[in-house]
């Protein structure tokens, strides 16, 4: 199982890696926050809410119970999610004690990804989520985090560094 995070490409990252295993299934925690039909709650301004918190750990808590049941049958998972709130490392804390867990964090330039947004098109109200979310990952312990620098990165290269730094999967690329 594979975990990774970042931005401005991040899942299509995310999706072009899941390609390169025999059997994968590729997991997006914003659409599984995103199946709330009444009472979805986002972050305003930088301000982590009770009620954000808790979505962000019930949509994590459902991708690793499907991480760990697709893995169980021979499926290799990868996760796109972000680092936030502050205790996303808690929230990951049963998937990250397992040693086929690979964390890796695309972690471009603050300025680059507020570029790329910009460049995408939006949304632009992501624009005002990257200073805390940079607070946040400046802070954090990356120890056992394959930590890569994709500021200066095509989609390829970005895909590319990620496998290399896999060591299970090197003989599948």
């Amino acid at each position: 199982m594979h975990h990774r995070n970042g931005w401005a490409g991040k899942s299509t990252v995310g999706h072009l890696v899941a390609k390169h295993f025999p059997k994968s299934l590729f997991i997006q925690v914003d659409e599984l926050r995103e199946k709330m039909v009444k009472g979805y709650a986002r972050p305003e301004n930088g301000v982590f809410t009770e009620e954000v918190i808790q979505q962000f750990q019930i949509a994590r808590s459902t991708a690793i119970y499907m991480a760990r049941l697709y893995a169980n049958h021979g499926v290799d998972v990868v996760i796109d999610d972000v680092c936030v709130p502050f205790n996303f490392v808690e929230q990951y804390a049963t998937l990250f004690e397992m040693t086929s867990v690979y964390r890796v964090l695309l972690y471009p330039k603050a300025d680059i990804v507020v570029e790329r947004i910009k460049k995408r098109g939006g949304p632009l109200e992501h624009i005002n989520h990257v200073p805390t979310i940079y607070n946040f990952l400046d802070s954090m312990p990356k120890d056992s985090w394959i930590v890569l620098d994709s500021s200066d990165w095509t989609i390829e290269q970005t895909v590319n560094a990620v496998l290399s730094n896999i060591p299970s999967i090197h003989d599948n690329i």
